[in-house]
Order: structure tokens, then sequence, then C-alpha cells
């Protein structure tokens, strides 16, 4: 059986991934700050996946309890809003700690374990990791840095088996966005507008863009690596006629 390590994996895209794991039996150890309860028997492993000791010890919990580890799904982010000027350098160092960091560490200590399953990375980055969005200066610095570590990863041990690539979604419906919808003086309004910037005319669901991880960790998708997949609607296709409060 197939062992996956999903991140950020209590609510939003990291619970959908793996509950879409588990569902296609794959036992799934889901990391975040807090224990959760799962009726699909996904492990709950809390964890501070920016901790350098705690991603050890995660890591190496994994494969003792389990025997192999075969898929890492690095998902956990958090976001500040602010541009360089209005950040605060704890805020830049928590971002980049969270988005970034964790992805090195998981990488770091479950390649060594990967290499015995030819393994598969799999980093949710960001559009915002290929273009800038307004106001998220730490988030989108810290994003591009995932689709840069992730083609670094895929160039330095792709001769040993092990694939990686990152996906980038746009807007997705979950507890992030919703606190990005509710800080906006007119949060129904930022709602239309969000799905307004989409040719598709809407945003996307967790369940979309965990379809699409689950298949990249697939035999299926078994050539695909180094690169950055795009999940958008068609946000990044061409130039968006401008909506109030929301980038183009």
């Amino acid at each position: 059986m197939r062992v996956a390590l999903v991140t950020g994996a209590s609510r939003g895209i990291g619970a959908a991934i793996a509950e879409r794991f588990a569902r296609q039996g794959v036992r799934v150890v889901g990391v975040s700050r807090a224990p959760f309860d799962s009726d699909l028997g996904i492990e709950s492993a809390p964890a501070d996946v920016s901790s350098h000791g705690d991603v050890k010890q995660l890591v190496e919990g994994v494969v003792k309890r389990h025997g192999r580890l075969d898929v890492v799904v690095n998902n956990a982010a958090i976001e500040h809003e602010g541009t360089v000027v209005d950040t605060s350098a704890e805020e830049w160092d928590e971002v980049m700690a969270v988005n970034l960091r964790s992805v090195f560490l998981c990488a770091k200590y479950a390649i060594p374990h990967m290499r015995r399953t030819r393994g598969v990375i799999i980093n949710v980055a960001s559009v915002d990791g290929l273009w800038a969005e307004p106001s998220l200066a730490a988030y989108c610095a810290a994003k591009g840095g995932v689709i840069a570590l992730t083609r670094a990863i895929a160039i330095d041990h792709g001769h040993e088996g092990i694939r990686c690539m990152c996906i980038c979604p746009s807007y997705v419906a979950t507890d992030m966005l919703e606190q990005f919808y509710d800080a906006q003086p007119d949060p129904a309004a930022a709602r239309a507008d969000a799905a307004g910037l989409h040719p598709l005319g809407r945003i996307s669901s967790p369940a979309e863009v965990a379809a699409l991880a689950v298949w990249l960790s697939s035999d299926e998708a078994s050539f695909a690596t180094g690169h950055a997949y795009v999940l958008d609607g068609g946000l990044t296709a061409g130039r968006p006629i401008a909506h109030q409060g929301l980038a183009t």
C-alpha cells in the first residue's frame, strides 16, 4: 500500500487531497498544527512544518510506522497582506517559514526514503508565484520560491527516479480566501469580482486541485516532472478586465 504525507491537511486544499488519496486506498498521514479527526482513516500528525526538528521527526516516524513513503504533498501555507513597506520582518519570516522553508524541509528528509520507492513530491504553489497580486509581497515571493525549488528538486533527483512538480491554482474556495473576502470593504462584490476574473466565470473547488494532485502522483503521469501545472480557469491566459479590489 502506498503511503502519502500531506501537509496542511486539516482543511481546504490539503484536506481535499488527503481525502482523495484515502478514497483511492492510499495510507495517508495528514499534517497540521493541531490534531484533527477523519472518517476516512487519515492519520493525524500534529507538527510545525517550518520546524527542522518537527519535520525530521515527522518523516522518520512515518517511515518507521508504515515502512515506506511514496508521496509528499507540500500544501501548508499562510498569507499576510501588505507591500514590502507594510510587511513587518516578522510577518515576512513567518510566510517564508511556512510557505517555503517547509517545502525544503519535507523534501530534505523525505528524499532519502523516497529513493527506494521512486517517490513523488507535489508542491502546492500559486498563480501568485507566476505573477504578482497587489499587497501580497511576501506570499508572492514565497510561492515563486516554491516553483523554483520544485525545478531544482526535479533536476537534482530525477536520476534517482524521484519526480517533483507543483500546482499553481488561482482562487480556490478555502477558508483563506474567505478571510480575504471578509477583509474587503464589500465582501459580496469581492466574491463576484473573483469569479469574474476567470474566463470560466467561477473559482475552483479544493476537490479540483485534489484531482490534479492525485493524478500527478500516479503512474499515468510518470513522465511529468519539474514543471508548474497551472489550474486557474483561464485566469492567466490573457489580460482580464480590471475588477475593483482584485488583481489583473
